[in-house]
């Protein structure tokens, strides 16, 4: 092989290298959507025959917007059409305001539980107490320590269910939904 046979398959690369550069930074690229004979769609880069097919715009990754070209309206004509970067958000936070309304709701199941289970292991207590003064004595204990425990427990089923109607207001309000629905 010559000198020159190496240039001219170098010369050649250079060019297909560049080419491909050159294509590769075109804004828009040409993608036609073409019937076949079967009427099954076919994608091509070339115009359809008979021009029985639409052109369609293809644009970057990056999203730049070719030059001089329209931007898509978001909104329908009548303007109540929201665009796909407005509805995510919204259902998003309905859905995160849906688990936190049930999160509450197990969170105010919970308290009540606890509270019973207590008052439950508060009363068995008083089946162990002799049946005389001392005996009496340790069951009014008992039964005052109860009752401050009730209240205490009513002042937290109370709050958890607050929170609950607080949450459930807001999903009423905003049209929560449960996860994937």
């Amino acid at each position: 092989m010559g000198c020159s046979q190496l240039d001219t398959e170098g010369l050649l690369k250079l060019l297909l290298v560049l080419g491909f550069l050159a294509g590769a930074s075109s804004a828009t690229a040409q993608v036609y959507k073409c019937p076949d004979a079967t009427g099954k769609l076919q994608f091509q880069q070339t115009p359809c025959v008979g021009g029985a097919g639409t052109k369609l715009e293809v644009r970057p990754a990056s999203g730049a917007q070719p030059t001089g070209a329209a931007k898509p309206s978001s909104a329908s004509p009548g303007g109540s059409e929201k665009s796909l970067s407005d509805t995510l958000p919204n259902e998003r936070m309905q859905r995160e305001r849906w688990v936190k309304l049930n999160d509450a709701k197990l969170d105010a199941d919970r308290q009540r539980w606890v509270c019973e289970e207590q008052q439950r292991t508060m009363a068995a207590r008083t089946s162990f107490s002799n049946n005389n003064i001392a005996g009496a004595t340790r069951n009014t204990a008992i039964a005052s320590e109860m009752q401050a425990a009730a209240t205490t427990c009513q002042n937290r089923v109370t709050g958890a269910d607050r929170v609950v109607d607080r949450l459930q207001a807001e999903c009423d309000r905003l049209g929560c939904r449960a996860p994937g629905t």
